[in-house]
């Protein structure tokens, strides 16, 4: 049975309605831009995965033929096949800026980058290299925004003789830890907000100035009642006085 009455406007029920539907648009909108945030994170996180696997390889490929020299007796400073070994590799891949090999303290002996040979590693990197060699696994490092990975080589003895690594550019970008995306990413979902708040206020407005009217409206309406009341009450008390005086 409705509860509309004959004196309800009509549009006083699309007021309400149209409030509720806009913040659930709101909200909808809002979860459709965090999930795809999301989505695009994994994708990324993914992307980047597929990418160090092969880098990996490439850097395995080099680490089992340098440990192949190791093996021989033959010193990494001493072997000049190296050069000529990280140049052949690098130009197999068009994502990689540089390879080097380098001495256990993170000194480049070899690169192809010739300007770095004799250069210690940044202190980031040279930290990662010692740690991924401490637990024998492949380390990474991020240099002035360009990432940079590395395995260890070991002697027949099991000791650290160095490390290969390479810098690179990466296709994968991390939105949600990128430090300059991450507060866009925030400002777009509050943009949104916003914008959906305000959308929603215009539209509601004419239904918030009936109300106010009606409220208005009825706030006269009993003015006029009490004051008529007031009249009623004065005309009884003056006749009660006449009576008073007559008797």
């Amino acid at each position: 049975m409705s509860t509309r009455t004959p004196n309800t406007p009509p549009r006083a029920f699309a007021g309400p309605l149209l409030e509720v539907g806009g913040l659930w648009l709101l909200i909808v909108l809002s979860g459709v831009l965090l999930i795809a945030g999301l989505l695009d994170h994994w994708r990324q996180q993914e992307l980047q995965t597929m990418e160090r696997a092969q880098l990996e390889l490439t850097l395995l490929e080099i680490k089992d033929e340098l440990e192949g020299e190791l093996s021989l007796g033959t010193e990494l400073q001493h072997t000049p096949r190296i050069q000529d070994l990280l140049e052949s590799h690098l130009q197999k891949d068009p994502q990689l800026y540089s390879l080097d090999v380098l001495d256990q303290d993170g000194r480049a002996l070899f690169s192809t980058d010739r300007g770095t040979v004799g250069e210690p590693l940044p202190p980031l990197a040279q930290a990662a290299a010692l740690q991924g060699a401490a637990r024998h696994r492949p380390w990474h490092a991020l240099i002035e925004s360009t990432p940079m990975m590395g395995v260890d080589m070991r002697t027949p003895f099991g000791e650290t003789a160095g490390h290969v690594s390479a810098t690179y550019a990466s296709r994968a970008t991390d939105y949600l830890s990128d430090p300059i995306l991450t507060p866009a990413l925030l400002l777009g979902l509050l943009a949104t907000a916003l914008a959906g708040m305000a959308a929603i206020w215009l539209a509601t407005a004419p239904q918030r100035r009936l109300r106010q009217a009606q409220s208005l409206g009825r706030l006269a309406q009993i003015d006029a009642q009490l004051a008529a009341t007031g009249r009623r009450l004065d005309d009884g008390s003056q006749r009660l006085d006449a009576v008073e005086r007559i008797e």
